[in-house]
């Protein structure tokens, strides 16, 4: 079976597939298990004794394998793709259920081999962004168990493995690893439904069990390439061929989030007086996206009566910003003892009854909150009457926090519901029924997948403060999570916060924003320094601009750990950008090696903080850190001038072709006089002309270039 780069031979002799890229042998020996809970235990596909294959469509085959007293085991491989393929596996029977399945199975000394043995990693991936967790790019010479996603590489030359499930309806996915021993391979991969975790998926039950005739798994994505970054882009697109993206054309959000330093104490002044400052003091000094900035409430925003509310989106409002609101939907942070006798909003049952349960009758906790089960209609109808207030405000952005809550494994109000995922969409869905696409929604404390009920999520977990800390914590996952905005419209690196720490530090904290995703601010406004800390740091047309494409930079090396990359790059708008950081707290100097970052032809670097220009030297980038300070650069490439038109009098006309937007400055090998030496096109064309004050003059033998500034 095969598509162009990608070839899996199965053996139907024994039920063991092998997958090769370009001919080279991937992983030499895989199949298929699933861990049943209706009386046949755990059985692998190389128990059964007959396997047939049957031709699906031009790009999917079936094959089948059967056993005396064993249900049939049925995987589908799909090949959709040039540098990957896609495999499930099904059982058919009668009155099955099962809580694992696994369609990508290894277990055998050195069979999963990515072939370049210079910095080999295999990376951890959390399965949502609560308790600080961190991805972690170890050796690959480990063994663990990440969530949804892996990827196996080496970081020299990049080449890489990557394997995951694309659904997420009905499963928890994990991939477990284990060396055993057998240096830069993996003699054991599980790639499955069913993963649970106290630690990671914060579950005390047991994954839930799925029940029926025919069961099937998560379809599992397995690609390699000459670069692992792309191939885990190619998986997050791969995401979206099976769900789209939940679609939004009105461009990043800029604003602000009370969560920053006001926090529990948010009062109908300090919204409005924040309102107030940003209208003038920022908005018009380029802090806006499309004329729009957000001003938004965090928990604690029903410190406001309703009127008061009302009130307040209608001073944003007339202030021409957008308001948000905040909603924990499947958490409820009350006490226990009071959950009988407290009545949910907009509905006639108590949080008793509503609260998600163990098969003992014991309420569920994470983060200090109870557990909701979104299946409940006490749940729904409080949901409902929170939106209905939200809508009739006039909410424009609507924060939902602590969601994991509504993917824990329990007992579920509606019996067809058996899996924390199972409900999880339920409850998603619900709130996207209701909304309406009326608000920008934006995920906080929350599951990777599934994505498509949200415009943004939380790329880590709290980072408000600009320390460096922070800014380190939120771009491991950058460095590692890049490539979920292709499966949300913008990562999320939480509040910015410019008051307290050191100007090299909340230089750090702002690129760290204007290279991830939402650009908010958190500060509070209300005294001198913590209104000229957010004015020098949210001003800088430059930096804002970059921020407004939300566009998440890439890691140039993926070989930190738990720690943040250094170094990040991205290409838009035919224009390349880097941001290079020192998180310690030295001074430092960092040679970036710009082929290794993918840049060609550069000739200087403009900091766009600050409009200095550092040349580049071949392919090397020398850039000075401050203790704690990140820089975000714009490489200037030279741009060749078409031969002149040579008029009389010597005056040499010029066309121009470049990026529309830019302005141009102009050098030449000779001493010509520059007529008009700064240029700005508008239409992506332009005209130059150069006066030498000499009659009958040759362009023979000239040089002109042009460097692109922003």
């Amino acid at each position: 079976m095969s598509n162009v780069n990608v070839t899996v031979q199965y053996d139907l002799t024994n039920g063991l597939a092998a997958f090769y890229w370009q001919n080279r042998e991937i992983i030499s020996a895989f199949y298929s298990g699933i861990g049943f809970t209706s009386g046949q235990g755990y059985i692998e596909g190389v128990n059964y004794k007959n396997w047939t294959w049957t031709s699906l469509t031009s790009n999917e085959v079936m094959v089948t394998a059967t056993a005396n007293a064993k249900p049939a085991m049925k995987q589908y491989f799909t090949f959709d793709q040039s540098n990957s393929f896609l495999v499930r596996v099904e059982a058919d029977g009668t009155n099955l259920s099962a809580n694992w399945m696994g369609p990508v199975i290894v277990s055998s000394p050195g069979v999963v081999d990515i072939g370049s043995y210079g910095d080999d990693r295999a990376l951890f991936v959390p399965f949502d962004n609560d308790g600080f967790v961190s991805y972690n790019a170890m050796s690959i010479n480990s063994s663990d168990t990440g969530f949804e996603v892996a990827a196996f590489y080496d970081n020299l030359t990049r080449n890489g493995l990557v394997v995951g499930s694309v659904t997420h309806d009905t499963w928890k996915s994990g991939v477990y690893w284990n060396w055993n021993g057998v240096t830069n391979r993996l003699t054991q991969m599980n790639v499955f439904g069913g993963a649970n975790s106290s630690t990671y998926t914060h579950d005390v039950m047991a994954h839930g069990s799925v029940f029926g005739n025919s069961l099937i798994s998560p379809t599992v994505f397995v690609g390699f390439g000459l670069d692992w970054r792309t191939t885990m882009e190619a998986y997050a697109d791969e995401n979206t061929l099976m769900v789209p993206k939940l679609a939004w054309t009105n461009g990043v959000p800029f604003g602000w989030n009370s969560w920053g330093v006001i926090q529990t104490g948010i009062n109908y002044t300090d919204a409005t007086n924040a309102s107030a400052f940003i209208k003038n003091n920022l908005q018009g000094s380029n802090f806006n996206n499309n004329g729009t900035v957000y001003i938004n409430l965090d928990s604690y925003w029903d410190n406001l009566t309703s009127s008061q509310m009302q009130a307040f989106v209608n001073y944003c409002h007339a202030n021409g910003q957008k308001a948000g609101v905040y909603l924990a939907p499947f958490a409820w942070f009350g006490s226990s003892v009071n959950a009988s006798n407290t009545t949910m909003q907009g509905s006639s049952y108590t949080y008793s009854q509503a609260l998600l349960k163990t098969t003992t009758g014991g309420y569920e906790t994470n983060d200090s909150g109870l557990a909701l089960d979104p299946t409940h209609p006490g749940t729904q109808a409080r949901i409902n009457y929170f939106i209905n207030e939200f809508t009739n405000w006039g909410m424009d952005y609507l924060k939902i926090d602590f969601l994991t809550h509504g993917a824990l494994e329990g007992v579920y109000y509606n019996t067809n519901v058996t899996t924390g995922m199972q409900a999880y969409n339920q409850g998603m869905q619900y709130i996207y029924n209701l909304v309406k696409g009326t608000m920008f929604i934006s995920e906080s404390i929350a599951p990777l997948f599934p994505y498509q009920y949200g415009h943004s999520r939380r790329i880590a977990c709290d980072a408000e403060a600009s320390k460096i800390s922070n800014t380190a914590y939120t771009l491991n996952s950058v460095s590692y999570g890049w490539w979920l905005d292709r499966l949300y419209c913008y990562n999320d690196p939480d509040i910015m916060v410019f008051q307290g720490p050191t100007t090299d530090e909340n230089q750090s904290r702002l690129i760290n924003a204007a290279i991830t995703g939402l650009f908010l601010d958190g500060d509070s406004f209300t005294n001198a320094a913590s209104q000229s800390a957010a004015i020098a740091s949210l001003t800088n047309a430059a930096v804002n601009a970059l921020a407004r494409s939300g566009q998440t930079f890439i890691p140039v090396e993926g070989n930190t750990g738990t720690a943040a990359s250094m170094v990040f790059t991205s290409q838009q708008n035919g224009a390349s950008y880097l941001a290079v950081f020192n998180y310690s707290a030295n001074p430092s100097v960092t040679n970036v090696d710009l082929s290794r970052a993918g840049i060609s032809g550069a000739v200087n670097a403009l900091d766009l903080w600050n409009g200095s220009v550092l040349p580049v030297t071949g392919f090397l980038l020398t850039v000075p850190l401050n203790a704690k300070q990140g820089r975000l650069f714009q490489l200037l490439s030279p741009i060749v001038l078409q031969t002149p038109q040579i008029k009389p009098g010597g005056e040499f006309v010029f066309t121009l072709v470049g990026p529309a937007g830019y302005s141009y400055t102009f050098q030449s090998s000779t001493d010509l006089v520059l007529w008009n030496p700064v240029l700005t096109i508008s239409n992506a064309t332009g005209t130059l002309q150069f006066f030498t004050g000499k009659s009958g003059a040759s362009n023979a033998g000239f040089f002109y270039r042009a460097l692109m500034l922003p």
